[in-house]
């Protein structure tokens, strides 16, 4: 099998309601996946997807799109999609980094690795583990006020817990927030916060030291991504777990993290951490080092979003306090594919396909409608 033809498409594709993150961030209004279609001469097409964010990674759309044109998908025509190893050899012999942006073509590929041989992509992996993970749901800032209702509502829909996005310019402030988010949802809801790198060593163990009777399961990236000592010095100083996300995009950063003992939990995003391989060998490292896994998501859509469950559900080192982030498409204003059918957040859980590779089926209207560029390698 050979590939014969990428296509590119970038989308512009608004939330629901706007997402206030940590100050690093600001406020999220608007998603910008790049949808990558694989075809091959045997008439199999498959699908990938990358979720370009500035701030978190340093890629953009435009960057993303340029990269997959001009770069990757030049080099990939007549390449054999199966051999994933050779895939990767050959995008890291292109272009160094640039890890989200490849993870388009390694999701693309392992859907076409599975349609090839009627197999969804977890039994690829080894073999499932469960037939669903847990679900939970992620707040923005807000008010104390806001934040308590918005969090008593995901419970109310059967959401397994909630992520509070804290990280903002008063840390007091979102002290106050979390504490009156306990209050409204009661003792045994699960809770956890994230600073989005809001913060420096002295201000998260400040914010830590007034929220700590709030019950929270785990503490996400307080620090800088880079900051893995400041990591280390605050995992000392508080009796909760620490999790590590934009401080763990490569094998290499999950290798300084354990050396350091600077934190508890990898949080996995597949498109950030480069496709379902590298992931996939990160929650492997992970385990073989006592580190549980948390898989989290961009902001999203849902051929990601599948390509993050299909690992979740073969990893046996998985945060198992609270639901995962597969919700991600019910914060945006539409599903490209038909991922969003698998997420039940009545019964508080998200189910894997069974069907071969990815196990999606993808909306062309919907892709169209969003489509603000589209690029044709052959």
């Amino acid at each position: 099998m050979k590939i014969t033809k990428i296509q590119i498409n970038s989308l512009e594709v608004p939330l629901l309601h706007p997402y206030h993150l940590s100050k690093e961030y600001g406020i999220f209004s608007t998603a910008t996946p790049i949808i990558v279609s694989v075809f091959t001469d045997e008439g199999i097409v498959g699908y990938g997807e990358c979720d370009p964010w500035p701030l978190f990674t340093g890629d953009s759309a435009a960057s993303s799109a340029l990269i997959l044109e001009k770069h990757l998908g030049t080099m990939l025509i007549g390449a054999d999609p199966e051999n994933i190893n050779e895939i990767h050899r050959t995008m890291d012999a292109t272009i160094r980094n640039q890890h989200l942006t490849k993870s388009a073509i390694d999701m693309a590929v392992y859907d076409i690795w599975g349609k090839s041989r009627n197999m969804p992509v977890h039994q690829l992996l080894g073999g499932k583990r469960r037939d669903k993970m847990r679900c939970m749901w992620s707040i923005g800032g807000s008010t104390p006020e806001e934040s308590a209702k918005e969090v008593l509502e995901a419970k109310n829909l059967g959401y397994d817990g909630c992520m509070i996005k804290i990280g903002g310019p008063d840390y007091k402030l979102d002290a106050a927030r979390t504490c009156a988010v306990r209050e409204a949802v009661g003792k045994d809801y699960p809770l956890i916060v994230d600073a989005n790198q809001g913060w420096d060593v002295d201000t998260a163990i400040r914010y830590w030291k007034l929220i700590r009777n709030c019950d929270i399961l785990f503490y996400e990236q307080p620090l800088q991504s880079w900051d893995v000592d400041g990591m280390a010095r605050v995992r000392r100083a508080i009796d909760i777990p620490l999790s590590a996300d934009e401080g763990v995009m490569t094998l290499q950063d999950a290798r300084a993290l354990v050396k350091a003992e600077a934190v508890d939990i990898f949080s996995i995003k597949v498109t950030k951490n480069g496709g379902i391989m590298p992931a996939k060998a990160i929650c492997e490292y992970a385990d073989a080092n006592g580190i549980q896994v948390f898989f989290n998501s961009m902001i999203e859509e849902g051929i990601t979003e599948a390509a993050s469950l299909h690992i979740g559900v073969t990893c046996k080192n998985i945060v198992n306090t609270i639901g995962h982030a597969f919700f991600s498409p019910n914060r945006l204003a539409s599903d490209i594919c038909s991922y969003h059918e698998q997420i039940h957040p009545e019964e508080g859980c998200t189910f894997v396909s069974d069907e071969p590779g990815l196990g999606i089926t993808i909306d062309e209207e919907a892709v169209n409608r969003y489509t603000v560029a589209k690029y044709i390698v052959e």
